[in-house]
């Protein structure tokens, strides 16, 4: 059955909010901060995902907050979280707002197949960022405009992706490549990982947080971008398709 879409404060649909997140007050506060959460339904099996969002501001101006967008598991794939978004783009335009921000992990790949690939959100890397342990933890910053999504630059290249790459994979961990020439477009390959996932890795396998996080970092302190993010036909990396475009804004 189709989902249904619905504005839980503004049509006054509490009844409809069953998230493991809720607590009494929930919706109250953020009915407070002149927020809104759209939920996706279905009359049979229930609730399916919801995204919440609020008004903020930033040296910028106005924009519009995500704290959070979840799509359950057993529903992803299905373009809900993809239509989730769009209602909001319908939300900020109502409020002549042109910018909706999220904070997430580039590590987290159903993230970036939702926000970058199929919303067109832009990802800017954010430098010092720590786990409740003190170790560095691999964050970007995603905004996005709905009348001025980013557009996919290129197709990713196989052989190129390959080639270029700037980490490998040794089974679950990863290993940074020696002597990369951060010249032209590079890429960094990342299996399927779940927020479940991390968690997993911060416990048991601390130093492939440090890898990761260094790749990104030392892509961002040589200039590099997120350009594009996609999901290859074949592992050109042993139990990768998933794969960063990065690329040069020095001109390089």
């Amino acid at each position: 059955m189709q989902a249904q879409y619905v504005r839980l404060i503004s049509a006054r649909r509490e009844d409809l909010w069953q998230g493991p997140a809720a607590v009494p007050d929930d919706l109250a506060g953020l009915k407070e901060r002149r927020g809104e959460r759209i939920a996706a339904v279905d009359p049979e099996q229930g609730l399916l995902g919801w995204i919440t969002v609020y008004p903020d501001r930033d040296a910028g101006g106005a924009y519009l907050r995500c704290a959070d967008i979840q799509v359950l598991p057993a529903h992803r794939g299905r373009g809900i979280g993809t239509e989730l978004i769009r209602r909001t783009g319908d939300f900020m335009r109502e409020r002549k707002l042109a910018r909706l921000k999220l904070d997430t992990s580039p590590l987290l790949t159903w993230n970036a197949g939702l926000f970058m690939k199929s919303c067109g959100m832009r990802y800017a890397w954010k430098e010092g960022r720590k786990t409740p342990g003190g170790r560095p933890w691999p964050y970007v910053s995603a905004e996005w405009d709905p009348d001025d999504p980013l557009v996919k630059p290129v197709d990713l290249d196989e052989e190129a992706a390959g080639q270029r790459s700037v980490l490998d994979w040794d089974g679950k961990l990863p290993v940074a490549r020696r002597g990369v020439a951060y010249s032209g477009p590079l890429y960094v390959p990342l299996p399927d990982l779940s927020g479940e996932d991390l968690i997993a890795i911060v416990k048991n396998s601390p130093q492939t947080l440090t890898v990761l996080h260094g790749v990104f970092q030392s892509l961002f302190l040589h200039g590099y971008r997120f350009a594009w993010f996609d999901t290859l036909s074949r592992a050109s990396i042993p139990g990768c398709r998933r794969y960063y475009l990065m690329e040069s804004h020095l001109g390089l």
